[in-house]
């Protein structure tokens, strides 16, 4: 009766087991379209990011004009920016910088409260020249910081249009924007550090 029992089962289990083959590698098909591949992802977060590196970019386009149009007002030659280095420097020294503002209801500069100032990290970037001075945006939410926006604030304080607009011997800039709002035409927060090259 043993006898008779086992080979009934193994009569059972061999038509079985190109059965559950089957089902074993279509489970395992499902899952690799279900889960998508780490390259797949990686391509699709450089996507994203490259798309915000191209907002930024032609955020940073329209306020480098914005200040240039008030340099001529002001009497003072152009600028330039130092270089896209330089300009992703000042965007890291924001995005290090924003959440303590925020945290502390407060604005203000970075002076190693833990936040280094701009200029350190614009020469950390590898460029060199004269730091003279710096002028932040500081943190808001309600997409009020367009290029034209920001620029006019700036015009508006005596101590930025002094750094910004006034001092003929600025003639190159790093701007970095932090917190795209409106879909990349506001910030949360925008600086830039003037320079002599």
């Amino acid at each position: 009766m043993t006898t008779r029992s086992t080979r009934s089962s193994r009569r059972l289990a061999v038509p079985l087991l190109p059965r559950l083959a089957l089902l074993l590698l279509w489970l395992l098909a499902s899952v690799s379209v279900l889960v998508p591949s780490a390259a797949f992802a990686a391509d699709a977060s450089d996507t994203a990011a490259s798309a915000i590196d191209t907002r930024a970019a032609s955020y940073l386009d329209q306020l480098l004009a914005e200040i240039n149009a008030r340099r001529e007002r002001a009497g003072t030659p152009p600028v330039i920016f130092a270089d896209a280095a330089a300009n992703q420097a000042v965007s890291q020294y924001l995005s290090d910088l924003t959440p303590l503002m925020v945290a502390m209801h407060s604005c203000f500069h970075g002076q190693g409260n833990p936040v280094a100032p701009s200029w350190d990290y614009v020469s950390g970037s590898g460029f060199g020249g004269q730091a003279r001075g710096a002028v932040p945006a500081c943190p808001g939410d309600n997409a009020y910081w367009t290029a034209p926006k920001i620029a006019d604030g700036w015009w508006n304080s005596p101590s930025h249009w002094r750094s910004l607009y006034g001092d003929p011997r600025v003639n190159a800039i790093a701007c970095g924007t932090f917190g795209p709002q409106n879909g990349g035409r506001a910030y949360q927060t925008i600086a830039c550090t003037t320079y002599h090259i």
